[in-house]
């Protein structure tokens, strides 16, 4: 099929796809109960697991559907990864490129989201690195870059790619800093890469390894501290 789905048809299923991974994201304030109890670490990681994996088993079907019904871009048809290697880690070392260069520029302090990632991972580190360096990147990369950009400016042409990824680095910016800062660049221009990965490869699984990589490096650094 090579329908294209009305535009309010589109936006509204991308609030629920939004909705959806936002609600999920409830089960990491679990690591404690109500009377101050640490649930076990590893009794987290399987509540992790088997919330995170329903959601993306959903978006995996949805997003599969999708490229069915309307994908102008061809993504998805060249499953092999010849040549998409050097793509993957030539934008991880972009990324922290991009990141040395800010530090200097960034507050003392590290962004809300960094702060309540390190709070977490103090108390459930095991499940929050389970969540961190594959779950989220691939529920995240799906919505994100997967679902959003074969919803919205979806046309095979140089200005709807430009908008398709930079919007969708915007998203993902105000889903990790919702507030005017440095760390939303930060955040938006991160996004921006994995689309940009995206756009090139038209394999999803390229901007998720990326996007594992990226934050495995930072869990690496994390443990460190532990």
């Amino acid at each position: 099929m090579t329908k294209r789905q009305p535009l309010l048809w589109r936006i509204l299923f991308f609030i629920g796809f939004f909705f959806v991974q936002n609600l999920s994201t409830v089960v990491l304030t679990l690591g404690s109960t109500q009377d101050g109890l640490q649930m076990a670490p590893l009794l987290f990681a399987l509540l992790i697991s088997l919330v995170f994996v329903g959601v993306m088993a959903f978006f995996i079907h949805s997003y599969q559907r999708q490229l069915q019904e309307y994908n102008p871009r061809s993504f998805g048809h060249d499953l092999s990864m010849r040549g998409k290697i050097k793509w993957i880690i030539l934008t991880v070392v972009v990324i922290y490129g991009f990141l040395i260069v800010m530090t200097p520029l960034l507050p003392a302090s590290e962004s809300d989201n960094q702060q309540v990632i390190d709070s977490m991972f103090r108390s459930q580190a095991l499940g929050l690195t389970l969540y961190g360096v594959i779950l989220g990147p691939i529920i995240e990369e799906l919505l994100y870059r997967g679902i959003f950009m074969n919803y919205f400016w979806n046309r095979n042409d140089r200005t709807s790619d430009v908008l398709a990824v930079v919007t969708s680095g915007l998203f993902f910016g105000l889903l990790h800093e919702p507030r005017l800062s440095l760390f939303l660049v930060v955040y938006t221009v991160i996004g921006i890469s994995f689309g940009v990965l995206y756009l090139k490869t038209k394999d999803i699984r390229c901007s998720m390894i990326a996007h594992m990589l990226y934050n495995g490096i930072t869990f690496m650094a994390m443990w460190s501290t532990l």
